[in-house]
C-alpha cells in the first residue's frame, strides 16, 4: 500500500454527495478488479482515502462501516484478526450481536501499518479536512471521478463482486449472507446467526483476500493468457 503523503490531494476528493438509484455497478471477474486495484495504487488519493479503499475491498462492507471505522473495533494482533463493528453501526438493527469480520493477513498487515504512522486511537481514516473521519462522498468520488468508474464500479461494488465470485467459487450462499450481515426472511439461515458460521467464513475471508492480492499482481491475467495461447 502506498503511503506516501500529498498534502494537496485531499481537499479535491470532496464534493457533494451524488445520488444513486437502482443497483450499484460492480465489477465481477478478477482481472477486472485486478487493475481497479493497481489503478487505485497509482492514482492520485489522499493517504486516508486510499487505505480506506483497501479495507473497503479486503473486507467487503459497508462504506459507511469503513469511513466510520474506529480502531478499538479492531484486534490485529489476535491469532484470528477481526473487525467487529457494533450492532448499532449496522443496517441491520433486529440481529443480536455485533458484526464480526475475520480479516485476512494481506490487509492485516497493511491495517498495522497504517497504525504505526497515525496510532491506532480514534477513527483509523482521520480526514485531513478537520472533521473526525473522512467523508463517503471523498471516497465514492475517488471512485467515481479519480478512477474513472462511473458507472462501471462503486464502493458498494466489492460486496456485489464478494457475493458473486464466492458463491460460483463453491461457498455456501449462507456464509456468504452472513459475511455480509445481510437481512434474511429464511428463517433456517437466521438461525445460522447464533453460530455465525465463523469457521468457514475465516476461510472465505482467506480466500478472498488471497484473490485479490493474486488478481491485483496481475496473475490472473497472465493464467488467462497462458489457456489462450
Amino acid at each position: 500500500m502506498n503511503l506516501r503523503i500529498n498534502s494537496a490531494a485531499p481537499v479535491k476528493e470532496i464534493l457533494p454527495r451524488k445520488k444513486t438509484n437502482g443497483r450499484m455497478p460492480a465489477l465481477l471477474d478478477w482481472n477486472s478488479l485486478g487493475a481497479l486495484l493497481r489503478a487505485a495504487e497509482a492514482a492520485r488519493l489522499s493517504p486516508s482515502v486510499r487505505a480506506a479503499h483497501r479495507l473497503l475491498a479486503f473486507s467487503a462492507t459497508r462504506i459507511s462501516n469503513v469511513v466510520q471505522a474506529e480502531w478499538k473495533e479492531f484486534d490485529l494482533d489476535a491469532d484470528i484478526p477481526i473487525w467487529v463493528i457494533p450492532r448499532a453501526k449496522m443496517k441491520d438493527h433486529t440481529r443480536i450481536g455485533d458484526h464480526r469480520i475475520p480479516l485476512g493477513p494481506q490487509i492485516t498487515a497493511e491495517l498495522k501499518q497504517w497504525g504505526k504512522l497515525f496510532g491506532r486511537k480514534g477513527y483509523v481514516f482521520p480526514s485531513p479536512t478537520g472533521n473526525q473521519f473522512i467523508s463517503r462522498e471523498s471516497l465514492e468520488k475517488a471512485y467515481r471521478v479519480t478512477l474513472n468508474m462511473s458507472g462501471k464500479h462503486a464502493p458498494h461494488g466489492w460486496r456485489s463482486a464478494f457475493s458473486t465470485l464466492a458463491r460460483d467459487n463453491g461457498f455456501e450462499q449462507d456464509v456468504v449472507e452472513l459475511a455480509l450481515d445481510h437481512a434474511h426472511g429464511n428463517e433456517v439461515v437466521r438461525a445460522y446467526d447464533r453460530g455465525e458460521r465463523f469457521t468457514q467464513r475465516v476461510g472465505l475471508y482467506k480466500w478472498w483476500g488471497e484473490k485479490l492480492a493474486h488478481a491485483q499482481n496481475g496473475a490472473e491475467v497472465i493464467e488467462l493468457q497462458k489457456k489462450v495461447a
